[in-house]
């Protein structure tokens, strides 16, 4: 065994040291991703746990104007968004802009907190819904059906 070999065997241990200095700082960081991916769909099974909402009363044409109004109780411990939280009326999603909601008689409340009430407006809904949907932030939903009778 001459030179060569004594500096073949330094090249590639050179070039692996230099690997696992290049490779270490990925390998840190990706771990760093995994552990904040996992808190994070953690702490979204916590929220989805807490939340908890129950349909209180439904009508329609009640003062006959064909309107469709439904209150709905925050019966969980997590305070909710009203912007985040979807109707669907007889399958088809409902844009904020088609229907009005309101919290203790409030149009401009956007937290929707534990123990409060959401009132729900759709105006003016012919013909007469069959089956109300309405869904929070967390995948959480209750639906109403048989509106009428």
């Amino acid at each position: 065994m001459g030179f060569s070999t004594s500096g073949a065997t330094a090249i590639i241990f050179v070039g692996v040291l230099v690997a696992a200095g290049i490779a270490y700082p990925v390998f840190h960081s990706a771990q760093e991703e995994r552990r904040t991916a996992i808190q994070d769909r953690d702490d979204r099974t916590l929220s989805m746990r807490n939340t908890a909402i129950a349909v209180d009363s439904w009508s329609y044409n009640e003062s006959g104007d064909n309107d469709f109004t439904m209150s709905v109780n925050n019966t969980g411990s997590t305070t909710l968004s009203v912007a985040e939280t979807d109707l669907l009326v007889d399958g088809v999603y409902q844009t904020r802009d088609s229907y009005a909601t309101s919290i203790g008689g409030s149009a401009e409340r956007e937290l929707w907190q534990p123990g409060e009430t959401l009132h729900v407006t759709v105006a003016n809904r012919t013909p007469e819904p069959d089956r109300v949907k309405l869904v929070t932030e967390h995948g959480i939903a209750e639906t109403v059906t048989e509106v009428g009778g």
